[in-house]
């Protein structure tokens, strides 16, 4: 996502070093939007368009992005020299409430993400970008607003989490200040316990209170917080004799050595890589792997060699840049005795018969959330049954279209609560032609599905769901698998009971 970040954010830059007028600016607003995949040919992206309120009042909204005929979310811009002002965001708010919409952008100087928090009176600042390339932050905000990617869901858990991030870390500037205010008081008396425990036989309380008070303590600010960085492939010295060996042959003839400490992969120079992308690789990892060939690979005799070490920060990585596109890289490396590398996915390099997740992964729920979607994927895909899947991304989340717009199956792994499950998802734009005709026939249904699901979950929403969940432990690696067989196994069921009674709905 941050080649993608770059490749929208790189004319806003120049335009906004010329200092371009504001509808200069909007026009060029309009055909970057098109890079994260909305088409303005389709009616998606939507110039001023004039929404009449009542008999005599109207709104133009600068900005409109929709999906399917649906409001998806809105954009207020103002010219790149302009100073954002309280005005500027009540103006963006209103649109955002007149709209029914969660969430509402500002570009102008920068870009800022709004979020209308149910409990707010105003909108509240979720994401602030400044207009550079390689900005961390504006990979996450072109992640949120790639139209594959793009779903109210995901917004609002994507803002909710946001705000937890913003708290926890006023918090502890809380604490800093704090810490900066009043350091003598604080530190000299944090110091003297662990003083006393040390030297306590020599010296009393009062003799360590009485230095300390000749002390002077001072704290200071010396560094900012960052955001983490992107691991990317790197050419990497000899490995040492502690890797696993390993061998991927599909679509290629790669050799690796697989770090079992810290998960990595080095493709060997000479590994021979698929010379062309899979047909069904994403824009966004056809763009990567693009790169990825022109810097670590040269075509001999019509093949692609690897011409020097590549180490990549999971196997998946790796066997993406070899197979030619998505791949679950635990189970396509082998070891020398054939076995897949999911038996040895610890963090502490022994080896694990049988196990396929790491229980330290579930601290990163986004790292610990893209390994299940893609062995749900690939699992899925082994059933023959559903014909088009999506690509897995780093969300508590996985969406599979049933051949209808805006109403699909949504599949969920919550990490917190430790459960996953499956919901058939009708947005409000089609709810009124859709779950009636459902509702009228839930005996027959639930007796296809072979359970009874939760319909209408959440009556006062104006999206419906029809929702079965199970409840497990995401730190226990054989419910983990459990979980991924349970889902596998509903999400077949869902899909071909309710594709055919959608497609029955006139």
């Amino acid at each position: 996502m941050q080649e993608k970040w770059n490749y929208f954010v790189f004319d806003l830059c120049e335009a906004k070093k010329k200092d371009v007028d504001e509808d200069n600016y909007h026009a060029l607003i309009e055909t970057q939007l098109q890079l994260l995949g909305w088409a303005k040919y389709k009616g998606e992206i939507c110039h001023k368009q004039s929404i009449h309120l009542g008999n005599s009042n109207r709104i133009e909204p600068d900005i409109l992005v929709k999906r399917d005929n649906e409001d998806e979310f809105v954009i207020e811009v103002k010219r790149p020299s302009h100073k954002q002002s309280k005005k500027d965001v009540d103006q963006l708010l209103s649109y955002m409430r007149i709209l029914k919409l969660s969430v509402g952008i500002y570009i102008g100087e920068h870009i800022e993400m709004f979020y209308d928090m149910p409990s707010s009176k105003e909108a509240v600042s979720v994401l602030k970008v400044p207009m550079e390339i390689n900005n961390k932050l504006g990979a996450k905000f072109v992640e949120r607003f790639d139209k594959e990617n793009f779903s109210h869901e995901s917004i609002v858990d994507f803002c909710e989490e946001r705000i937890q991030e913003i708290q926890r870390q006023n918090s502890l500037n809380e604490i800093k200040e704090s810490l900066i205010a009043d350091a003598q008081t604080q530190i000299a008396e944090s110091l003297c316990p662990y003083l006393m425990e040390k030297y306590g036989s020599s010296f009393s309380e009062e003799e360590i209170k009485g230095m300390l008070a000749t002390m002077r303590f001072t704290a200071s600010v010396g560094g900012s917080r960052t955001e983490p960085k992107e691991v990317v492939p790197m050419p990497q010295p000899k490995p040492k004799s502690n890797l696993i060996k390993c061998c991927l042959t599909r679509n290629a003839a790669a050799q690796g050595l697989f770090n079992p400490t810290n998960q990595s992969l080095i493709v060997l120079k000479g590994s021979t890589v698929n010379p062309i992308h899979v047909p069904k690789i994403s824009d966004s990892n056809r763009k990567k792997r693009d790169k990825q060939l022109t810097e670590y690979t040269e075509l001999k005799d019509g093949k692609r060699i690897v011409k020097e070490d590549v180490c990549f920060d999971t196997p998946s990585g790796a066997a993406c840049f070899c197979v030619g596109g998505s791949a679950n890289g635990w189970k396509e490396w082998k070891d020398e005795e054939g076995r897949e590398l999911n038996v040895y996915r610890v963090n502490d390099g022994t080896h694990k018969a049988g196990g396929s997740f790491d229980t330290k992964r579930v601290t990163d729920p986004r790292r610990f959330q893209l390994d299940f979607w893609t062995i749900f994927k690939a699992k899925l895909e082994a059933t023959g049954k559903i014909p088009t899947l999506q690509t897995p991304q780093p969300h508590n989340w996985y969406d599979v279209r049933i051949g209808r717009s805006n109403i699909l199956l949504n599949n969920v792994c919550n990490t917190q609560k430790n459960f996953v499950g499956v919901k058939l998802y009708i947005r409000k734009s089609v709810v009124d032609k859709y779950y009636p005709s459902l509702e009228a026939r839930r005996n027959e249904i639930n007796q296809a599905l072979g359970c009874e699901p939760k319909w209408d979950a959440n009556p006062s929403a104006k999206d419906k769901t029809i929702a079965l969940f199970h409840k497990t432990d995401l730190s226990d690696p054989q419910k983990v698998e459990g979980a991924l067989e349970w889902l596998v196994e509903q999400t077949v069921i869902f899909y071909i009971v309710f594709s055919k009674e959608v497609k029955a709905i006139k």
